[in-house]
């Protein structure tokens, strides 16, 4: 089978989306099928503008020129490429859906097409009500063409089945230990968040919450890639709390490193007020991280209810060092076992596989 994948940004750059995009290629290639992405030209985390062709992990990468924001990228794929596949495969819901389901509609595009949700646009509160208007006018019919419609969690799926019913649920695969296979080290009482510095993950609030804490040896490590967000800004507020013993911000750091300070920690935290899945919740879980949730997105209630492990947190002080102090006394190694094997259940191969199958539909 000949699988295009169109999602707006791709390695180099850095994220949940451009990981999800690659590890499915890769499995998908490994069970024999011909895969290829489109994606634009450009770096958004750098600005950088990039070559039109490229091979990563084995996928030939093509390139193309857009215009517009960075929200809603603006781009043109010629049909004649289009139709070689017999899948074009979008990712998340842009203005690629847009497009192409127009194209299907009108009988141009004749390779079969397959969304996958990723969240929707509803990951930060900002113009929601705008939001909701065009995704009960615009994403409803933009996804009536489209022959196959995937979301990636619960939460997702009960978001997307309110204008398409046949929505098909795979979750998300995880790469189990993606920075290395763990190394025996000796762990603390430590948080580790992993993952987008951006304004809809609350890390000022959990910088302060953290803060807060009854005076201890256990640590904040803030994980992350600068062009993800303002790094700067968790930077003054961790100085102007004179945190800087409590709080560690370890931005652009390499794989080894990630690792070793995952190996160091005890508990993976997020804040975050929305999230499509939680991705790298499972890739910290994978190295034995007991999780310390948010209760705002329910992919997190699921991952608690789930894993039989960790805890949830509301937005009240109180609360999050009641439900820390309650981690500490409860951790051993066999929460830790419990967190791992839970994250063994999203295996790539097996989620590569669900997504063949349900190209079938």
């Amino acid at each position: 089978m000949k699988i295009l994948h169109i999602v707006r940004q791709f390695s180099p750059s850095i994220g949940g989306l451009e990981d999800y995009v690659l590890n499915l290629s890769v499995e998908q290639k490994r069970l024999g099928h011909d895969v290829k992405v489109y994606t634009l030209n450009t770096n958004f985390q750098s600005g950088e503008r990039l070559s039109d062709t490229a091979t990563v992990e084995g996928v030939p990468v093509k390139r193309f020129n857009w215009l517009g924001s960075k929200r809603y990228p603006i781009a043109r794929f010629p049909l004649k490429l289009l139709n070689q596949f017999d899948i074009v495969h979008v990712h998340a819901v842009d203005f690629f859906i847009d497009y192409l389901s127009l194209l299907k509609r009108l009988g141009l595009l004749t390779a079969k097409l397959v969304l996958t949700t990723h969240g929707g646009f509803f990951h930060t509160p900002r113009q929601q009500n705008f939001k909701k208007l065009f995704f009960k006018t615009v994403t409803r019919f933009s996804l009536r063409p489209v022959n196959v419609v995937f979301t990636i969690s619960n939460n997702d799926n009960a978001l997307f089945q309110q204008i398409r019913e046949d929505c098909q649920l795979v979750e998300n695969g995880v790469a189990f230990q993606k920075f290395g296979p763990a190394q025996t080290a000796d762990s603390h009482n430590d948080l580790v968040y992993l993952g987008r510095l951006s304004s809809n993950k609350k890390l000022d609030w959990l910088i302060v919450a953290f803060n807060r804490l009854a005076a201890g040896d256990s640590q904040l490590r803030i994980i992350g890639n600068r062009a993800t967000g303002d790094a700067a800004q968790l930077e003054n507020l961790v100085e102007s709390l004179q945190a800087q013993d409590r709080v560690q911000l370890l931005f652009n750091i390499d794989d080894e490193q990630i690792r070793q300070h995952l190996e160091a920690s005890r508990f993976v935290v997020s804040a975050s007020e929305y999230e499509g899945f939680g991705l790298s919740v499972i890739e910290l879980m994978s190295y034995g991280l007991v999780p310390f949730l948010s209760k705002k997105p329910d992919s997190f209630k699921s991952f608690i209810a789930e894993s039989g492990v960790g805890g949830l947190f509301s937005y009240e002080h109180s609360e999050f060092e009641a439900g820390y102090q309650a981690l500490v006394s409860a951790w051993s190694d066999q929460q830790g076992e419990k967190a791992k094997q839970f994250a063994e259940t999203f295996s790539w191969r097996a989620v590569a596989r669900s997504i063949v199958d349900g190209y079938a539909v």
